[in-house]
């Protein structure tokens, strides 16, 4: 049970403590890095490339790295992006700016991404009207949400129905709610994926060590990740995964 409005349903400094606080590691999302450089041919030396609420800036940070001109923004985390990784010397640009009203001039970037965003809105039509209003034509929208079917949105749902969830609001997005965003803004749906799954545990078991010691042999270990990655490629994964990343191209 959320907020009636339809206006983002965050706060400020909820983010500014939960990144302080909470993300201390500032490892990029990989899955949808990888997403990002594979549909653009592992060349974006020079992309415009923007990345609405970046909240630590990693994922920024990583493509800008890779050769893009990447574009953090967002309305409460942007000193701490700044602080972190303004030492690289990277073509990396905050912006502190609200999703709802980009500063930016219609079709200037090749590709616009969010990670865990729109799910905190509970009518997303102007921030994805804005990135799509920013993005070229032939540009790709990258959309990352958790994902309807898994344990994760029914762990959330319980906790959010008895207003026991500690995070600000948030819903969850299916196979058949990105077909939607497809058809109700002309865009087309160029390809499904996902990533994770809850409890965190399972996800990680083949690289737990006890007492310093990895309990599964290295080749297996390998093996492992392979299939994994090779899972969380495919489109079964974008129904089963903890968490659902769509790539759109606007037409």
């Amino acid at each position: 049970m959320g907020p009636s409005t339809d206006k983002k349903i965050d706060d400020k400094n909820f983010w500014k403590i939960w990144f302080k606080a909470v993300h201390k590691s500032y490892i990029p999302h990989s899955h949808i890095v990888q997403q990002i450089l594979g549909q653009l041919n592992y060349n974006i030396k020079g992309f415009k490339i923007l990345e609405i609420g970046a909240g630590t800036g990693r994922d920024s940070w990583l493509l800008a790295k890779y050769g893009a001109q990447s574009y953090a923004l967002d309305y409460a985390t942007t000193r701490m992006i700044k602080k972190k990784f303004y030492s690289d010397n990277l073509p990396l640009i905050c912006i502190q700016a609200d999703g709802e009203n980009l500063p930016f001039k219609d079709k200037f970037f090749n590709l616009v991404f969010s990670q865990g965003l729109i799910e905190h809105y509970q009518n997303p039509s102007k921030l994805i009207e804005e990135q799509i209003r920013v993005l070229k034509n032939q540009g790709y929208l990258v959309i990352d949400t958790p994902q309807t079917y898994s344990l994760y949105n029914i762990y959330k749902t319980a906790l959010i129905h008895l207003e026991n969830w500690p995070m600000v609001w948030e819903r969850s997005y299916s196979v058949r709610d990105m077909k939607k965003i497809s058809s109700k803004y002309a865009l087309k749906l160029v390809k499904l994926t996902g990533w994770d799954v809850w409890p965190l545990l399972i996800r990680t078991l083949h690289k737990t060590e006890i007492r310093k010691k990895k309990i599964f042999p290295k080749k297996l270990r390998q093996l492992i990740e392979m299939q994994w990655r090779r899972y969380e490629n495919s489109k079964p994964a974008a129904y089963t995964a903890m968490n659902i990343t769509a790539i759109f191209q606007k037409i």
